[in-house]
């Protein structure tokens, strides 16, 4: 179930990503040994985008290894800045730029990585869709934060699929109730639910990873077996994403066995969030 739904992230394949990543700076070499590792063990689907500078990388392995049988899913970078005459035609550039960069004939998935480019999107879905299709891709879909643009989302034609964060302590999207392939992302919320250390001067997170892990201490729990768990028992989500840092981490989560687990320890633990502090704790954005 774990690999069969698993999609590996890229933000922190070239560039260190996340509060608890302590890991050196990786080679061409490393990176193309943790993704033959990937594909070596069935593990085919990737999560890129411009602004992780991994889409190169992968490009170069693939050409490299002549990779057939891959699935990436990549994103546009923000169009808030680009004038609305030019943004179609920077849309087909970045796709253009994307595979000229992944040395693939086809992409799984192509997503707005910014959710409120939707109101664009909303103007011009045909002609985005018959774009999306002459490029031979075949979902779009949009990366998310918030329910108010999930909603809107939902229920919209030419939306395929979505990615969202979905993780023990954000409740925005605990009833899912959608027929798009729902794509969970920030199960660990970069790390913060699972290492105790953390790599911020934020106080705020800080206190709260303080506090989960004397809780956990006290009620002998593994976090990291809490948050996986609370992904795969989740029928709504068709695969979710996780990013890693080395090697290990990947083999680790390889050799995890699906259990079921104590709901009360959720209600707990997310009772160790204020309601006032619930949105800077849970959005990577207000940090």
């Amino acid at each position: 179930i774990i690999l069969k739904n698993l999609i590996i992230g890229t933000a922190q394949l070239v560039r260190q990503y996340g509060i608890s990543n302590d890991s050196k700076k990786k080679t061409s070499k490393n990176i193309f040994e943790f993704l033959e590792f990937c594909l070596n063990n069935s593990i085919n689907s990737f999560d890129t985008a411009f602004d992780y500078g991994s889409e190169k990388i992968i490009g170069e392995f693939i050409k490299s290894n002549k990779i057939r049988k891959i699935f990436i899913s990549t994103k546009i970078p923000s169009l808030k800045k680009i004038k609305e005459k030019d943004k179609i035609d920077t849309i087909k550039r970045q796709i253009e730029y994307s595979y000229k960069n992944l040395n693939i004939e086809s992409l799984k998935s192509i997503y707005f990585h910014d959710e409120k480019d939707f109101y664009f999107f909303k103007k011009k879905d045909f002609e985005i869709k018959k774009i999306i299709k002459n490029y031979k891709i075949n979902k779009l879909g949009f990366s998310i934060y918030s329910k108010k643009f999930f909603r809107k989302m939902n229920y919209h034609k030419h939306v395929d699929t979505i990615q969202l964060p979905i993780n023990i302590i954000n409740n925005d999207f605990k009833n899912l109730n959608s027929k798009k392939n729902i794509v969970a992302r920030s199960i660990f919320l970069q790390g913060l639910l699972i290492n105790q250390k953390i790599n911020t001067k934020n106080l705020l997170l800080k206190n709260f990873n303080k506090k989960l892990f004397k809780f956990a201490n006290e009620k002998n729990i593994d976090l990291y077996s809490i948050c996986l768990n609370y992904i795969l028992k989740n029928k709504k989500i068709n695969q979710f994403i996780v990013g890693f840092d080395n090697l290990d981490q990947l083999k680790n989560l390889m050799s995890f066995k699906y259990r079921s687990f104590d709901d009360k320890n959720i209600e707990l633990i997310n009772k160790l969030v204020s309601n006032k502090n619930y949105r800077k704790i849970i959005d990577p954005r207000k940090w």
